[in-house]
């Protein structure tokens, strides 16, 4: 017998004050476990349980070996429910902390989806654009568009959106369309805020350069939906993702600035808190991401 089931022995025979309850308890029979505590006490060359006609109890020693012997145990079983759940089906709850401008729209439609696909899973979903505290407050996965800063943090880049510098006709018969990125620092600006960092966009020029527009924003917000309604109400420029402006794009109440520059693509970054593996519901959803974000209109 190995040692953890000597534990396992000699814990039932003080739980159940005897030989006989810990054999019927265990499924064994009462020379069987007579045999592993003589075993186990011969190993350790101390005695551990006081036998009399009508009842077995521990010794001092036998006290303190109970107690260490059920954390072990304790401890045992735990590594072993974790493996289950990991080997097992997806269920359980999925706690997701998501910035706001990939929460806001998109992913709550497709939580819909993946919800109706794993049945077994809940979600507690938060928007948030500090994960800072995503190790503290126990969150399993967080999702963020933009570049990934240096971080603890695991990260995994699962599609890219794509993103355009918009503004509504209003606005542009009344300043005017920039004919190239430097013109955008003489319009109004409808930045993204996000904590300790300066407001404001990085751009692919034609030429292939990455570019840096930083100013004082006319409005700025860490809801995106918050700058989408600014540009209709012809506001300022924005530099939104495709998903959110879409249907403004075809009826026209907002129109495209600086069309002739690539295409803009900000990646999806999954972060995870290090050291801890990836369980099946986390392995579900990143999966789900990577095809559901790929396959998004626009």
């Amino acid at each position: 017998m190995d040692r953890l089931s000597e534990l396992e022995v000699f814990t039932t025979v003080v739980d159940q004050g005897g030989f006989t309850g810990a054999a019927k308890k265990l499924g064994v029979s009462k020379s069987a476990v007579s045999k592993h505590v003589a075993s186990l006490e011969n190993r350790l060359g101390a005695k551990l349980l006081n036998r009399t006609t009508r009842r077995v109890n521990p010794t001092e020693l036998g006290e303190i070996y109970y107690d260490r012997a059920l954390t072990v145990l304790d401890v045992a079983n735990d590594a072993n429910r974790a493996i289950a759940d990991l080997k097992g089906p997806p269920s359980g709850l999925l706690r997701i902390a998501v910035t706001p401008d990939f929460g806001s729209e998109l992913l709550s439609r497709l939580l819909v989806e993946f919800l109706t696909k794993f049945s077994s899973i809940s979600v507690d979903l938060i928007e948030t654009a500090d994960f800072g505290s995503l190790l503290a407050e126990g969150f399993d996965v967080a999702v963020r568009v933009g570049a990934q800063p240096d971080s603890v943090l695991r990260s995994t880049k699962l599609a890219a959106l794509r993103y355009d510098l918009v503004a509504s006709p209003a606005y542009l018969g009344r300043r005017g369309s920039p004919d190239r990125i430097e013109a955008l620092f003489d319009h109004d600006l409808l930045h993204p805020s996000r904590s300790n960092t300066t407001p404001g966009w990085q751009l692919v020029s034609s030429t292939g350069e990455s570019r840096s527009i930083r100013s004082k924003a006319r409005i700025s917000a860490n809801d995106p939906t918050v700058l989408r309604d600014a540009a209709l109400a012809g506001h300022g420029i924005a530099f939104l993702p495709q998903f959110l402006i879409r249907d403004a794009l075809k009826d026209g109440s907002l129109k495209m600035v600086l069309p002739e520059l690539p295409q803009q693509l900000q990646p999806v970054h999954a972060v995870q808190p290090p050291g801890r593996a990836t369980s099946p519901k986390v392995q579900a959803l990143l999966s789900f991401l990577r095809g559901a974000v790929r396959d998004a209109p626009g």
